[in-house]
Parts: C-alpha cells; sequence; structure tokens
C-alpha cells in the first residue's frame, strides 16, 4: 500500500499536540476558530505584499541589465566613431591600452571568485567576465584595423551614441525610483537581504514542494536566495514569544527539507518570523533526523490510528483550535 503524503503544516500540528492532529484530519470541517481565519487573511495579505516586491525587484533586475547593455553599445558605438576621425597611431596605442585595462578587469573577476568563493553568483560571474572579454575584443580590433577618415561614419555613430546614453540615463532614473520604493517596502516587511525566490500567494497557485523520497510535501510562506543559498521563511502571526515554539521549528525543518529535495540545495538554516523578530533555525543533522522520526512516528500512527494527548499542560489545550471536540481536553 502506498504511503499517505504528509504535509508541512501536518509535522506542526503533531508536534504541537499528535490529538490535534489527527482531530485535524478528521473533524477539521467541524472547526471553526476565529483565530485561524485572521491567521489566513493576515498570511494572505503578506503573500500579496511579497508578490508585488518580487515583480518590481524582478523588473528592477531587468532595468539594470537594460541600462548595462546601453552603455556597453554606448562605449563601443563611440569609440568606433572616434576611430573614423582620424588615423593616427596614437589612438591605435589607446584602444590597445584600453583593451588591455577591460581585459584585466575580467582576469580581476576571476581572481576575486577563485578567492573568494562564492562572493560572486556564477551566473553572474560569467555574464561580467564575458562583457569584459567582448569589449576588450572590439577595442583590440579597432587598434588593428583603423579604417579611413569618414566623418559621415563618425557623425551617424556619435549620434546613435548619444540616443543610447539618453536612453540609459532615462531608464538609469526609473531604476533608481523602483529601487528607492522597493527598499522601502523591504524596510516596512522588516525583510532581510536576499532575492525572493518563491511566494505562497494562497489565491494564487503556486508551485508545492514535494519529496517523493519522504511522501512529504508543503509550501513555506517564502524562500529568500542569500549567498546562493535558499533560506524558507515562515511568517506567524499573533504574540511574539521570547523563543521559536517547538511545532514551528518542526515545520521550518520540514520546509528546509523540501527545499533540499526538491530545489536541490541545501538551506544552511531557516527563518521564522514573528511580527518584527526573526529566528534563525540552523538546519543541521540534528534536526534533520528529529524531524524523520517524527515523520515516522506520524505513520505509526497512521497505521494503528491510536493518537492521544502527549502533554499535560492546560495552556496548550486552552489555545487549542480543536479542544470543543477533543475527548481528551484538560480545560
Amino acid at each position: 500500500m502506498e504511503e499517505e503524503w504528509i504535509s508541512a503544516s501536518d509535522i506542526e500540528k503533531f508536534g504541537y499536540c499528535p490529538l490535534s492532529w489527527w482531530l485535524s484530519r478528521e473533524k477539521e470541517k467541524d472547526v471553526s476558530n476565529e483565530t485561524l481565519k485572521e491567521g489566513e487573511k493576515e498570511h494572505r495579505e503578506i503573500g500579496k505584499k511579497l508578490d508585488s516586491l518580487k515583480a518590481r525587484e524582478q523588473k528592477l533586475g531587468l532595468l539594470e541589465n537594460i541600462i548595462l547593455g546601453l552603455a556597453i553599445l554606448t562605449t563601443v558605438v563611440s569609440v568606433f566613431g572616434i576611430s573614423f576621425l582620424t588615423s593616427e597611431e596614437i589612438f591605435s596605442h589607446i584602444f590597445m591600452v584600453l583593451a588591455l585595462i577591460w581585459l584585466l578587469a575580467a582576469t580581476l573577476f576571476l581572481f576575486i571568485d577563485e578567492v573568494y568563493k562564492g562572493l560572486i553568483e556564477k551566473t553572474k560571474l560569467e555574464r561580467i567576465v564575458l562583457i569584459f572579454a567582448m569589449i576588450a575584443t572590439m577595442l583590440s580590433v579597432f587598434s588593428f584595423s583603423m579604417p579611413i577618415q569618414d566623418d559621415l561614419i563618425a557623425q551617424i555613430a556619435q549620434l546613435l551614441s548619444l540616443s543610447w546614453l539618453i536612453g540609459a540615463s532615462y531608464w538609469l532614473k526609473h531604476s533608481i525610483k523602483i529601487k528607492s520604493e522597493t527598499e522601502e517596502e523591504r524596510e516596512d516587511m522588516k525583510l532581510e537581504e536576499g532575492e525572493i525566490k518563491y511566494v505562497d500567494k494562497l489565491e494564487k497557485k503556486s508551485k508545492l514542494l514535494r519529496s517523493e523520497k519522504y511522501k512529504l510535501r508543503g509550501k513555506p510562506d517564502f524562500i529568500l536566495e542569500k549567498d546562493g543559498s535558499p533560506v524558507p521563511v515562515e511568517v506567524k502571526t499573533g504574540r511574539v514569544p521570547e523563543g521559536p515554539f517547538f511545532s514551528h521549528i518542526l515545520q521550518i525543518a520540514a520546509y528546509c527539507l523540501l527545499v533540499e529535495e526538491d530545489m536541490g540545495k541545501k538551506p544552511p538554516y531557516g527563518l521564522i518570523r514573528y511580527g518584527d523578530t526573526e529566528f534563525d533555525i540552523e538546519y543541521d543533522e540534528d534536526l534533520r533526523q528529529l524531524l524523520l522520526e517524527k515523520l515516522k512516528d506520524m505513520r505509526m500512527h497512521l497505521k494503528d490510528e491510536d493518537v492521544h494527548r502527549n502533554h499535560n499542560r492546560e495552556g496548550k489545550c486552552r489555545n487549542c483550535s480543536r479542544r470543543k471536540i477533543c475527548e481528551e481536553s484538560l480545560v
């Protein structure tokens, strides 16, 4: 018989109380809790804000690429135009020096990546080195192929350069505005540095992370990418505790495992947010094994269907959304 899928939210419920988890499976439709509804509403609002911020930051990245492209075109075409104004040997030497500078710059980026591993993302590094190498090659070609003088070609080249420069200036101004707005949004949301790679939008379809190996699935509230590593984030509403709750630690551990299995990258840690307070939960081997043990316990209960309260804390029962249908409630 195929094993049943378990969600990260199931693990959170099990970590709170196994009986509460069991009741949520069987009688969730009978449970009415305003706190749960309010929490879902807050999560939906957070998802909308994060999704909007992600879209704006992606637009900012596109604008930065446009500006870079226009700046490079302006440089190359300007140099190309200058080469038609004179055939003096001095310009050949200038082009050679410029080519050498750009080539050394490309070498410098390779050196930095070799010494400080991971400081520059691989895709960005390859793009930077390629651009610098291309410009160096073009300048070298100009230095050896000084064409005859032609003022008309030179003027056309300079007009094109000026047009692209004006375009780059416009998009630069636009990108500065967007960057300022996104920084304000991050500050308002108390969101730390890192690219937003994933957002659970609730009302829209977002990717469900899965682990076929452990039959585990779930959606973290969002995933940040920091220093090339994914970091799942879970946002909790309500009161801010002095420290993260055990059930929430299990849930963020489940998201770390899902990110590791589904995306192929192991998160160094996960984040739990209570209001403006954040807790870093290190995703080490001990936490991973604890999570797998809890999954094993849950599957055992799914087979024997013998589940009971595992605590003697009245406060837990009082705050449980299933206390009214629980026969073992302490309150």
